[in-house]
């Protein structure tokens, strides 16, 4: 059956749609340019589409269509298509209500990728396995809350017996290289629009840490054991769906976002504050 699996961004979410494009097996992918290149490194995937070159031209033809976004600009995409579409579930008024409300959180995004394609998920590593020495760190996010103090990403990388690679956008190049300076001579920092030099650093890691990002996730997938630092966010909302370690403290006004802020609401942000490097630290230990 010709099958089309679409979702747009963002990075993380389509590196767990790996776990279900594994399991389908030859599958083309419909997803916006700067993701394009990521998508054709997932399992299963054999041609990509570009929303910004295909548009809604991109669906025709297909038999069957798994929607792992349901969103406007997803649903418009296959109106009036004739294809079996499935679409994911959203839960957005639970995902919504979960920061004031502590309501309980939905199913994790694989699982909910997993009904809407019928599959039972792949398990980690569905990406291409990691073989390396490195210590990888990604110590910056999409929202500020959510990055714990690049200080203490440094003295991780100081303790570290072996190479220390830094990962990020493009954007954060110059505060990436802040902090290989004052790890050593043996850090060194990928950044890039795309995403062939970040898988190539991913493969030669060991093990990774870095906070609630979609890199983290990519290292996840790489068969790296992962250590997550969680502040806002929760380690429960969905996404966290490794068999690395997840390190979060536990307060009462956990989670406060859905995705993070410019803030901390209550202004001490003790969610981050209060997780130490030597606890971070025994961690990596343990997992390497």
């Amino acid at each position: 059956m010709k099958t089309l699996v679409i979702r747009f961004s963002s990075l993380g979410d389509i590196v767990l749609a790996g776990a279900v494009t594994a399991a389908l097996g030859d599958v083309e992918f419909l997803t916006l340019e700067r993701y394009a290149e990521l998508a054709g490194h997932l399992p299963g995937v054999k041609a990509v589409h570009t929303w910004e070159k295909s548009g809604r031209e991109a669906t025709k033809s297909f038999e069957r269509i798994i929607d792992l976004h349901a969103s406007p600009r997803s649903r418009w995409a296959t109106a009036f298509r004739r294809a079996k579409i499935r679409r994911v579930e959203r839960y957005d008024l639970r995902r919504r209500a979960r920061p004031s409300l502590k309501v309980a959180p939905p199913p994790s995004v694989i699982e909910r990728y997993a009904a809407a394609a019928e599959v039972s998920p792949s398990n980690s590593p569905w990406m291409p396995q990691a073989n390396g020495s490195a210590l990888l760190l990604m110590p910056f996010t999409a929202h500020p809350t959510k990055t714990w103090p690049a200080s203490r990403y440094a003295a991780l990388g100081s303790r570290w017996d072996g190479p220390v690679t830094l990962l990020g956008s493009a954007t954060e190049r110059t505060a990436l290289t802040t902090i290989a300076a004052q790890v050593g001579s043996h850090a060194k920092v990928v950044t890039e629009q795309g995403f062939k030099a970040t898988m190539g650093a991913i493969q030669k890691g060991r093990i990774a840490v870095g906070g609630d990002t979609g890199l983290v996730h990519l290292a996840a997938a790489s068969g790296i054991p992962t250590i997550g630092i969680f502040g806002p966010t929760s380690s429960e909302d969905g996404f966290w769906t490794h068999d690395g370690v997840a390190i979060e403290a536990k307060l009462s006004c956990r989670p406060c976002s859905r995705h993070g802020g410019l803030v901390c609401p209550v202004g001490d942000h003790k969610c981050l504050e209060s997780i130490d490097v030597d606890s971070v630290w025994k961690t990596i230990l343990r997992l390497s």
